[in-house]
């Protein structure tokens, strides 16, 4: 069935482009199997050919990312309890099962806030994260800007790559999975960066007063 829903996804692409890219992306957000390292490098493939601006996908796929991440977000500010509810009744029909959240709550747990950063390039981390953020009351401006570049960081990646490989897109997949831990360790680096530029940048100001 999921591999139906792929392959629907990509003829929705190459049907509708842009709208197909938001509505593939989107989906992908909330429903954990919908592999991202199919979907944004066959974008780029597409967008090779002339018929999509390269920047334009990106923009629109880490959009419809953020906004795929928000039902999840505010169903935890209900609490654990109505998420554990919400997932034993439609759980299933998003193909999320009980064990991946608990692994989701207890990433976060271990990580914190930062981890809703780096956990949109761990497969299906990406798209429970967003439950233990809303349970934990996240404050909204740091979930929406750690998703987005998160978000963007996996976008620019992965359809950036199908744009080069053309043809050849499909392998994307497995080079994703292969350096999954380096891409890890890359994105919580750069997390890194921004947090301690952020750190330094209230610092400079303290002093200047």
């Amino acid at each position: 069935m999921i591999q139906g829903i792929i392959d629907w996804l990509v003829n929705v692409i190459s049907v509708l482009g842009y709208p197909g890219v938001f509505i593939s992306v989107f989906l992908e957000s909330f429903i954990a199997p919908i592999p991202s390292e199919i979907i944004l490098p066959f974008s780029g493939f597409v967008a090779s050919m002339g018929s999509m601006k390269i920047y334009l996908v990106i923009i629109v796929a880490t959009i419809a990312a953020y906004l795929g991440s928000l039902p999840f977000y505010f169903i935890g500010r209900w609490g654990e309890k109505p998420v554990l509810k919400f997932l034993d009744k439609y759980g299933k029909y998003l193909f999320i099962k009980q064990s991946d959240v608990k692994k989701g709550f207890e990433v976060f747990d271990k990580y914190g806030n930062g981890v809703v950063f780096v956990g949109r390039v761990v497969p299906i981390i990406r798209t429970l994260i967003s439950f233990p953020a809303g349970v934990s009351k996240m404050n909204f401006l740091k979930f929406t800007i750690y998703t987005l570049l998160g978000s963007l960081v996996w976008n620019i990646v992965l359809t950036y790559t199908g744009y080069i490989l053309g043809d050849h897109w499909e392998k994307i997949g497995v080079i994703v999975g292969k350096y999954e831990k380096a891409i890890i360790i890359v994105c919580i680096f750069l997390l890194l960066l921004y947090v301690g530029r952020g750190i330094k940048d209230v610092l400079r100001s303290r002093v200047k007063k």
